[in-house]
């Protein structure tokens, strides 16, 4: 059974709420929305009858879970909102590149599955094995959702 001191919990929320944050901000488009969400994360952590073996496992729980109370406050306020797409765009305008925002454009415009294997791998820099950890399906799924992406995405940039 986990139980925190004060100071564990604290150490906790410094090590993880930014990372959360982001990520519920690329859903939600609201700070103050993801500041709520992230601190209904930690509640449910510090009230959580869980240990963890290890960070990483802490780290990916928490990341499935941020992501979660995000795609359930978007479904209760009936607000459709496209993942991560104020992040493809600053990365598109930071570059100045024409084709930087077209493939910025593509990204967006493309199924939920695929878009989120992309974003998690090209945008968040998450590793083939952190993907499978925080959306919960098999290596070879994640690894085929990127190749049918990739594939989309190269078939578009040269129409």
């Amino acid at each position: 059974m986990a139980s925190f001191t004060i100071r564990e919990f604290e150490k906790k929320y410094e090590l993880y709420s930014k990372e959360l944050m982001n990520i519920s901000f690329g859903y939600t488009k609201s700070k103050d929305d993801s500041f709520d969400i992230v601190q209904n994360v930690f509640y449910k952590l510090f009230n959580l009858k869980k240990d963890f073996i290890n960070l990483e496992d802490e780290k990916y729980f928490l990341i499935r879970l941020t992501i979660n109370e995000s795609l359930d406050f978007i479904k209760k306020n009936k607000r459709i909102v496209n993942v991560d797409e104020k992040t493809i765009d600053l990365i598109a305008d930071e570059k100045n590149d024409k084709r930087l925002e077209k493939l910025a454009i593509l990204v967006k415009s493309l199924p939920e599955k695929y878009r989120r294997v992309i974003i998690l791998y090209y945008y968040d820099n998450l590793k083939i094995e952190d993907i499978v950890n925080v959306i919960k399906i098999s290596k070879d799924a994640v690894k085929k959702r990127l190749e049918r992406a990739r594939l989309i995405l190269k078939e578009k940039m040269e129409e």
